[in-house]
Protein backbone atom coordinates (compact mmCIF):
# COMPACT_ATOMS: atom_id res chain seq x y z
CA UNK A 1 0.00 0.00 0.00
CA UNK A 2 1.23 3.05 -1.07
CA UNK A 3 1.53 6.36 1.26
CA UNK A 4 0.43 10.18 0.97
CA UNK A 5 4.37 10.62 1.09
CA UNK A 6 4.83 8.22 -1.74
CA UNK A 7 4.53 10.81 -4.41
CA UNK A 8 5.59 14.31 -4.93
CA UNK A 9 6.95 16.84 -6.63
CA UNK A 10 10.41 18.30 -7.14
CA UNK A 11 11.77 21.66 -8.64
CA UNK A 12 15.00 20.98 -11.04
CA UNK A 13 16.23 22.69 -13.81
CA UNK A 14 13.62 25.04 -13.81
CA UNK A 15 10.94 21.95 -14.23
CA UNK A 16 9.33 19.91 -12.08
CA UNK A 17 10.26 15.80 -11.64
CA UNK A 18 6.56 14.00 -10.84
CA UNK A 19 8.55 10.87 -8.57
CA UNK A 20 6.93 8.00 -7.29
CA UNK A 21 8.62 5.66 -4.58
CA UNK A 22 8.72 2.08 -4.99
CA UNK A 23 9.47 -0.33 -2.09
CA UNK A 24 10.43 -3.96 -3.24
CA UNK A 25 10.81 -6.94 -1.08
CA UNK A 26 10.04 -4.58 1.50
CA UNK A 27 13.45 -3.10 1.82
CA UNK A 28 14.55 -1.54 -1.41
CA UNK A 29 13.21 1.65 -2.28
CA UNK A 30 13.06 2.58 -6.12
CA UNK A 31 12.04 5.78 -7.42
CA UNK A 32 10.20 6.28 -10.53
CA UNK A 33 10.81 9.69 -12.26
CA UNK A 34 8.58 11.38 -14.52
CA UNK A 35 10.05 14.99 -15.93
CA UNK A 36 7.74 17.86 -17.26
CA UNK A 37 10.31 18.66 -19.83
CA UNK A 38 9.43 15.40 -21.91
CA UNK A 39 12.56 13.46 -21.67
CA UNK A 40 12.16 9.54 -20.99
CA UNK A 41 11.15 8.89 -17.22
CA UNK A 42 13.67 7.53 -15.16
CA UNK A 43 13.97 4.54 -12.23
CA UNK A 44 16.63 5.26 -9.88
CA UNK A 45 17.45 3.64 -6.49
CA UNK A 46 20.37 3.23 -4.19
CA UNK A 47 23.06 0.83 -5.01
CA UNK A 48 26.31 0.25 -3.27
CA UNK A 49 29.45 -0.29 -4.91
CA UNK A 50 33.10 -1.75 -3.53
CA UNK A 51 35.11 1.32 -3.77
CA UNK A 52 32.48 3.91 -3.62
CA UNK A 53 30.50 2.96 -1.20
CA UNK A 54 26.56 4.16 -1.08
CA UNK A 55 25.51 5.81 -3.96
CA UNK A 56 22.84 6.80 -6.31
CA UNK A 57 22.63 4.95 -9.83
CA UNK A 58 19.97 4.56 -12.49
CA UNK A 59 18.24 1.63 -13.67
CA UNK A 60 19.19 0.43 -16.34
CA UNK A 61 22.67 1.96 -16.38
CA UNK A 62 22.99 4.97 -18.34
CA UNK A 63 21.99 7.70 -16.84
CA UNK A 64 23.78 8.21 -13.82
CA UNK A 65 24.87 11.56 -14.26
CA UNK A 66 20.67 12.29 -13.54
CA UNK A 67 20.80 10.01 -10.93
CA UNK A 68 23.22 11.55 -9.00
CA UNK A 69 21.86 15.12 -9.29
CA UNK A 70 18.43 14.01 -8.16
CA UNK A 71 18.76 11.48 -5.54
CA UNK A 72 20.02 14.20 -2.97
CA UNK A 73 16.98 16.02 -3.77
CA UNK A 74 15.05 13.16 -2.73
CA UNK A 75 17.06 12.82 0.40
CA UNK A 76 16.48 16.17 1.60
CA UNK A 77 12.60 16.03 0.38
CA UNK A 78 12.28 13.10 3.64
CA UNK A 79 14.89 14.96 5.93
Amino acid sequence: MEHAADIFELDFKGGKIKVQRHTLAGTQNIYRLVFSDGRPPLAITRGMGMQIGIHWTSIPEGRLKEAQEIGPLIEKYYK
